[in-house]
This record gives C-alpha cells, sequence and structure tokens, in this order.
C-alpha cells in the first residue's frame, strides 16, 4: 500500500474478493500509466489496469426509488451491449435487505 501512495496512487483499497487476494488501487487519469509502472517494479505486472469512473459523493436512495433503481440495473445488467454500468448511489443495508438483496 505504501508503495501505491509513494507511486502516485490516490487511495488504496483491499479487493473484497477473497480468492483474488488482490488490491485496488485508484489514481488519477494522468498519473495511471507512471503509477502502473512504478507497481509493476515492485510487484510485478498487473492483473488489469483500466480506466473507471469512481464518484466522489454518493447520493443516498430509499424506498421505491430504491426499488426502481435496482430493476433499472438489473436491466441494464443483463443487456447483453453493456460492458460496464457506474452509479453515485448509496443504499443502506437495511433497504437492501428489504429489497431482498
Amino acid at each position: 500500500m505504501e508503495a501505491a501512495i509513494e507511486a502516485g496512487a490516490a487511495d488504496v483499497e483491499t479487493d473484497e474478493d477473497p480468492e483474488d487476494g488482490g488490491h485496488l488501487i485508484y489514481t488519477a487519469y494522468e498519473d495511471l500509466n507512471a503509477v502502473t509502472e512504478a507497481m509493476s517494479k515492485v510487484l510485478g505486472d498487473p492483473k488489469s489496469t483500466k480506466f473507471i469512473w469512481k464518484p466522489q459523493t454518493l447520493s443516498p436512495i430509499s424506498g421505491d426509488q430504491a426499488r426502481t433503481l435496482m430493476k433499472l440495473l438489473d436491466a441494464l445488467n443483463d443487456d447483453d451491449d453493456v460492458q460496464n454500468v457506474y452509479a453515485n448511489f448509496d443504499i443502506s443495508d437495511e433497504e437492501m435487505e428489504v429489497l431482498g438483496l
């Protein structure tokens, strides 16, 4: 983690999937190449390097809006033409349980 931050990374998170056992390293668009090269020297080649959209702020969603949003996300994920879906919503764990997710 220290090596990533010293290389210019903005944030480092441990991957939630225990089988992967890796880390997610976030950096600014313009720093991606430099951080990737620095990390490759320390840890070897990364599993993947790609641009993603990470929201700066989250919008709280609940009730019918949450239900509608989850239906939309399911429809988008089921569409073969959709490759990635990014969003900035924040639904509480309790609300997710109510929705059955």
